[in-house]
């Protein structure tokens, strides 16, 4: 429900619909286990609606394969990685309700092996007339069932349902602060999970944020903040980071993140 810009491609179609013109973004995430990840997205508004791509890539380090019968290695190395490349449409069917649908198209690759899977996300933006209020709600990962050898698979679908507004100020004011609230269910998972999280603006150039995940296996907390610089009318560019705390287990990922308008 937060998604109203360029990174919304990711998160929640229906939000492109807030872009004025031209937006852009690049992002590096360095995952788990010493895996990254790699992002980039455009998406441009015309009186018909906005058009968005997106790429968005995971690259795992490589690893030394091993067999039954050579357990300690065969001393051939083995590389792996997902890759996808999608293509989005939002409109405002009103000025308070908005809707966007993705299509892509989605690789994954280990060594000579490759599977590759079409799926459809819908999202919807629905501004309530309540304050500053807004609702949004998406459905992820729509597709036919995957073949891989003799096993049959589900597509991963997952359904978010969201609340956004501020707690103080009015967006687009010197200082406000917006709190947002998720309830994710996806059907790979046994029970719904849910996201708290806010964000400060402070002089409309630094963002702080923060957020806990409940009912995550081990996920719990993240802190972030963001700059932005206006250069001139319609233009500014805008950088991220991000923390994620994974307990005891994993390294926490970092998120790294450039975009812009023009």
């Amino acid at each position: 429900a937060v998604a109203d810009g360029i990174d919304a491609i990711f998160a929640n179609p229906a939000g492109l619909t807030h872009i004025h013109k031209m937006e852009y973004s690049l992002s590096y995430t360095r995952w788990l286990v010493d895996s990254q990840i790699y992002s980039g997205a455009f998406a441009y508004t015309t009186q018909r609606g906005t058009l968005g791509l997106s790429v968005l890539a995971i690259r795992p380090p490589e690893m030394y394969e091993t067999t039954i019968f050579q357990p300690l290695g065969t001393g051939r190395k083995l590389s792996s990685g997902d890759i996808s490349v999608g293509a989005t449409y939002a409109r405002k069917m009103t000025d308070k309700l908005s809707f966007g649908l993705q299509l892509r198209w989605t690789q994954e690759t280990l060594d000579s092996d490759r599977l590759s899977a079409l799926d459809v996300n819908l999202g919807s933006y629905f501004e309530t007339g309540f304050k500053s209020q807004r609702l949004a709600m998406v459905f992820q990962n729509l597709g036919k069932d995957q073949k891989v050898f003799e096993f049959d698979y589900h597509m991963p679908v997952a359904f978010k349902f969201a609340f956004a507004m501020e707690a103080l100020g009015k967006k687009g004011d010197p200082t406000y602060l917006t709190v947002t609230g998720e309830n994710y269910y996806a059907t790979d998972y046994a029970e719904p999970q849910y996201r708290l999280g806010g964000e400060l603006w402070l002089r409309n150039a630094l963002a702080l944020r923060g957020g806990y995940k409940f009912n995550f296996d081990v996920e719990t907390f993240s802190l972030g903040a963001g700059v932005k610089y206006k250069i001139a009318k319609g233009r500014e560019v805008r950088a991220d980071f991000a923390y994620s705390r994974f307990g005891n287990t994993f390294d926490p990922p970092l998120r790294f993140s450039l975009g812009g308008s023009f």
